[in-house]
């Protein structure tokens, strides 16, 4: 009885075993062959992946052009491309060898080296004519084409941003097209930078490829020829042009590096129309620290002194300045004898000087009058508000021109507004320490903003984003930006009090009294809560200063002993009028 019991046990065992192996062939083979397993994937399309041999000659994806029209951060070369399954003693070697002026036997080496479609590693690149005359020959196997390669390390590395595979997005972002078979789950996205913000514009609608099927083995199906697949709609891949200088980003780059500016960066604004010229920021990322290395230009940073321009602009407009008035600047905020020895100020010499304690003094005036004057004049000079382009794209609410850019802050949401009542937090917010925080990329268009005579616009990274045969597809407007402006006198004022922190033999960036142009600016150090063995080291500036052109910021996040941003200054801005006046 007992045998019995157990014999059914094991027939029900191999029963219900090989019920669930049919079970999951039908659901291999008929029911879940375009969605299988919890990743979903494309039985149909990953068996004829795997049986088909394809070299890409464009991804789809769209482009950024600088605002002159060079490609960036992608390269179009005319290349070879050999199938080598395909090469055969019908191909007429010396023909070609002859038109890439190669021996025959180097050219016989090379092919033979390769396992799979590829591009031909040759001594030179190759020319267009050259291209056209291996075409002619029409040899199967063997094409040339402008192959598109986009770097590795992407040129304006955080601005621009890099692209991967991301399935996650795409399925959430891009559910009709993949419906629609536009775009696969391994199709490239934006991981950062512009390359994640104009996504929806970039996004690949199709590759243009070489392809041809294979046996198990791996030999070509014969009577199958390579097949040449590309994109159906002409229209496509799109192109963003962008505001930035190919040449001006490769000077802010490379005078970064020359100086060793290990973390911070650089922004560069064209006053007259407020569009972002150039933008780095340091250190810059690689594929495997693409989400560690955040763009420090569009993060909260402590401004240090930079932020007197508030106190002084509060100070001017509110009738509190008086020339005659003398501070004593031997003084630090917290009354105590101060490192630097200046002696007895007016807030002029003050501001040329960056003496802390009478931008103290001045805001604890300011306080009394008004409690939440600093915001008020921080928003005027934009520093509290996102800078860069934003609107209403399409079906995209609220599009922006910048990735993840952060907005400036007085005060900490974390603190209570008692916190900030003492004599003492006050002087430390006025000159810009205790809980002030503000992107680089907000000091930079607060400087165009006092260049051009107080009115203030939304910085644009990008003019247009244009179809493939270079008609407009949506053109970026100016857009000013909205609330309270300083009036023109104050303006004025801050305009003189910027052009004397250079041209006063005791000004903080007197050094650059120097150049053959002149330069308004600001010097700031600040300290910082964590790492006491750096500061942060600004000079924030415009030049020429009598007839603005451009605005530049300059930040070192890991200032030690020696000034970095006075020098790294100097050689963009020559740099950038070497450029100008050429």
């Amino acid at each position: 009885m007992l045998s019995k019991k157990r014999t059914m046990t094991v027939a029900l065992f191999f029963l219900f075993l090989i019920l669930f192996l049919t079970y999951r062939l039908a659901d291999i083979q008929l029911i879940s062959t375009t969605s299988f397993s919890k990743y979903q994937v494309n039985l149909i399309q990953e068996s004829v992946d795997q049986r088909t041999h394809r070299f890409t000659i464009n991804d789809g994806r769209g482009y950024f052009l600088d605002r002159d029209g060079e490609l960036l951060s992608t390269d179009v070369r005319a290349q070879v491309i050999v199938f080598p399954n395909l090469y055969s003693s019908r191909w007429p070697i010396e023909s070609v060898a002859n038109i890439l002026n190669l021996p025959t036997s180097n050219f016989t080496k090379i092919i033979s080296e390769l396992k799979k479609p590829a591009v031909l590693t040759l001594p030179k690149e190759i020319s267009i004519e050259q291209m056209n005359e291996i075409n002619k020959l029409e040899i199967p196997g063997l094409y040339a084409q402008l192959v598109t390669k986009r770097n590795l390390t992407p040129f304006a590395n955080h601005i621009l941003g890099a692209v991967g595979q991301d399935p996650d997005l795409i399925k959430r972002k891009y559910e009709d097209k993949l419906k629609k078979g536009t775009v696969t789950l391994h199709t490239k996205t934006g991981k950062n930078g512009m390359q994640y913000t104009f996504d929806p514009f970039l996004i690949s609608e199709g590759e243009t490829e070489y392809i041809y099927h294979v046996d198990r083995q791996g030999k070509p199906l014969f009577g199958l020829d390579v097949k040449f697949r590309s994109q159906s709609n002409p229209l496509y891949p799109l192109h963003v042009k962008t505001t930035l200088d190919k040449n001006m980003q490769e000077a802010v780059e490379e005078t970064l590096d020359a100086h060793g500016v290990a973390e911070g960066g650089a922004v560069l604004i064209d006053i007259e129309t407020n569009e972002l010229l150039a933008m780095s920021s340091r250190p810059l990322f690689s594929s495997k620290t693409i989400y560690k290395h955040v763009d420090h230009m569009t993060s909260q940073q402590i401004p240090g002194s930079v932020f007197k321009i508030v106190t002084a602009a509060a100070a001017i407009e509110e009738n509190k300045i008086q020339n005659n008035k003398l501070y004593n600047c031997n003084l630090n905020i917290y009354g105590k004898k101060d490192e630097r020895q200046l002696g007895m100020l007016n807030i002029e010499n003050s501001f040329t000087q960056s003496c802390n304690k009478t931008f103290g003094d001045l805001a604890n005036e300011l306080q009394k009058t008004d409690s939440e004057y600093m915001e008020k004049y921080a928003e005027k000079l934009g520093l509290l508000t996102h800078d860069g382009w934003q609107g209403k794209v399409y079906h995209l609410e609220s599009f922006s021109h910048f990735y993840k850019e952060e907005v400036g802050q007085i005060y900490s949401s974390k603190k209570k507004s008692s916190d900030y009542k003492s004599p003492l937090a006050t002087s430390q917010t006025a000159i810009g320490q205790l809980d002030v925080k503000v992107t680089p990329l907000a000091v930079a268009n607060m400087m165009a903003t006092i260049a051009r005579g107080g009115v203030s616009y939304e910085v644009k990274s990008a003019k247009s984003v244009n179809f493939a045969n270079g008609t407009e597809l949506i053109k970026f407007e100016d857009h000013e930006k909205e609330g309270e402006k300083l009036s023109p006198y104050t303006v004025m004022r801050l305009q003189s009090l910027l052009m004397n922190v250079v041209k006063d033999e005791k000004g903080t960036a007197h050094a650059l009294q120097a150049l053959p142009f002149q330069v308004a600016g600001k010097s700031g150090t600040a300290q910082k809560g964590g790492d006491h063995r750096f500061n942060n080291k600004w000079f924030a500036g415009y030049f020429p200063a009598e007839k603005p052109r451009y605005a530049l910021v300059i930040i070192d996040l890991k200032h030690d002993t020696v000034n970095r941003t006075i020098p790294v200054f100097r050689d963009i801005a020559t740099e950038i009028m070497r450029e100008t006046d050429s």
